[in-house]
């Protein structure tokens, strides 16, 4: 299959970038690695006549630690690059094991940490040929007025599947956004409606950079995935989480999901419920049922939503166990 022509633009400036982005509107798209949006462009699913390449920004390919201010990532910045930089190795190296599970290498040489995070929402009855989606009729996410996935739904239920997301937003990453010709510093889970035809909602902006907070001895990170095949897939389920301890009991936790929502899904009262407790056998239980119950499903993407939901109780156990 061809790519439908466009107008290519490779604008230096965070500013340029953000106004062509305003200019053209919905007809234009941000272009990065291009590994997610080329095959769309590929499958009709999209078609901008614009195309604003962001590899030359300023910023955008940053990699940046201070013990003081933490982390700095360009939006730019290769997934071959989180799994090879030494600073992240050494003070996040949650990071760079996830992105070591995210496709294959060859894509990994290309594919952005942006790109990653603002990935579009994915669903069987979305993520295919144009001749496919005439046989079948249009869901919502494709113009239609019906979700195949939950029939006589009105909502769409596409599924977020990013990777990079769960992890950073546990960490409790903040995200660097021009929206508007205006730059916003707001926490990294703002960015998602929660609208699997929509899931970034209504506005245009540009994610620049992603900042995290100094990382300190008591903080432990994990990160599980469940897929069908040890390589290549999207999470079906995947469960990520920070954790810090004085001594042996909690002072904060955060817990993230993805793959079983339209966008990552941060569990609700898991600090409130372990804060000031050591991480028994019974405190990592509840945890789990807490996640478990934040997961909601649909059999819409690989695997039982039944499956994908129990994987999820037993990954943030595993994780929490996990924890040194």
């Amino acid at each position: 299959m061809r790519i439908p022509d466009f107008e290519y633009h490779a604008p230096a400036h965070i500013d340029e970038c953000g106004a062509l982005l305003s200019a053209f509107g919905e007809d234009c798209a941000l272009l990065a690695g291009g590994t997610e949006l080329l095959v769309r462009m590929k499958y009709r699913l999209t078609r901008p006549s614009h195309l604003v390449a962001v590899s030359r920004v300023e910023g955008m390919g940053e990699i940046g630690y201070d013990r003081d201010t933490g982390l700095v990532l360009g939006a730019g910045v290769k997934l071959s690059a989180l799994i090879s930089s030494t600073a992240i190795r050494e003070h996040y190296p949650v990071i760079s094991h996830a992105a070591t599970l995210i496709a294959a290498s060859q894509i990994r040489n290309m594919a952005t940490l942006g790109g990653n995070i603002c990935q579009n929402t994915r669903c069987f009855y979305y993520n295919r040929s144009a001749a496919w989606g005439k046989a079948v009729g249009p869901c919502i996410k494709r113009g239609g007025t019906q979700c195949h996935a939950v029939r006589g739904s009105s909502r769409c239920f596409a599924v977020y599947q990013g990777d990079l997301a769960p992890v950073l937003i546990a960490l409790g990453a903040r995200a660097l956004v021009i929206r508007n010709g205006q730059t916003s510093d707001v926490p990294l889970e703002s960015l998602y409606s929660g609208e699997g035809r929509a899931p970034f909602g209504a506005g245009r902006f540009v994610l620049w950079k992603i900042t995290l907070p100094p990382a300190t001895h008591a903080l432990f990170a994990g990160y599980r995935k469940y897929r069908l095949r040890d390589g290549l897939d999207f999470p079906i389920a995947g469960v990520a989480l920070a954790v810090e301890r004085a001594g042996a009991d909690v002072t904060s936790l955060r817990i993230c999901l993805t793959g079983v929502w339209s966008s990552p899904v941060l569990v609700k009262q898991t600090e409130e419920t372990a804060k000031g407790k050591p991480l028994s056998p019974d405190l990592v239980a509840e945890l789990a049922e807490l996640a478990y119950w934040s997961a909601h499903p649909v059999e819409n993407v690989e695997g039982t939503a039944a499956r994908r939901r129990s994987m999820v109780r037993l990954m943030t156990r595993e994780a929490l166990l996990g924890a040194p």
